[in-house]
């Protein structure tokens, strides 16, 4: 079990790395990269309401036998 949470910590790091890589090595400008992680982020973020809505939504429908 030691090993598990030391591939997840790796796991994460390389993650953190190859996006700040991504990031330093773009051709876009810092403008347009800014606007392109907003985007990616709203859109992101847009799908996790929708998600929660729908959970939220699901989980307030009750049976109707409370016994």
């Amino acid at each position: 079990m030691k090993n598990t949470g030391l591939c997840l910590l790796s796991m994460l790091s390389g993650a953190v790395v190859g996006a700040a890589l991504t990031v330093l090595l773009t051709p876009k400008s810092g403008p347009e990269m800014r606007d392109a992680i907003r985007d990616f982020v709203n859109g992101e973020l847009e799908r996790v309401r929708c998600k929660c809505n729908e959970m939220t939504h699901n989980h307030d429908v009750s049976p109707s036998n409370n016994a």
